[in-house]
């Protein structure tokens, strides 16, 4: 993994949570990612506007729906080659490579935030 944008680290986020048999995109969110709002609301913008993932609601006031947000196959191919993870793998072995990766390159938010989806997938 090399140094990842915030706008990186709000699409590997999503990334992540879309491994899941249900995905909860709501709980990919400025919080989870200690990430300043505006600055996830902007990456969430881009990350739309290049493609990469699709159906983000935006309403008045600033506020945003991920409920029904999905990767697109640019998506996932982008995240798995920046990340150098082989598209054949499980979803669950997919997040632990992320966390593995967040991990040995120190983005501590996106190693809890995959902690938590492993713990998830291994339970279901």
């Amino acid at each position: 993994m090399m140094e990842l944008d915030k706008k990186q680290q709000v699409l590997v986020a999503i990334y992540t949570e879309y491994q899941k048999d249900l995905p909860n995109m709501s709980s990919v969110n400025h919080e989870s990612l200690e990430m300043d709002e505006e600055i996830f609301v902007v990456a969430l913008e881009k990350l739309l506007n290049e493609g990469l993932i699709i159906d983000v609601d935006f309403y008045l006031g600033g506020d945003y729906s991920l409920q029904t947000t999905k990767m697109t196959s640019y998506g996932l191919n982008y995240v798995e080659e920046k990340l150098g993870i082989e598209p054949t793998l499980s979803g669950a072995e997919k997040v632990k490579e992320v966390a593995k990766q967040a991990t040995q390159f120190g983005y501590n938010e996106l190693k809890d935030f995959a902690s938590k989806v492993v713990a998830e997938l291994l339970k279901g």
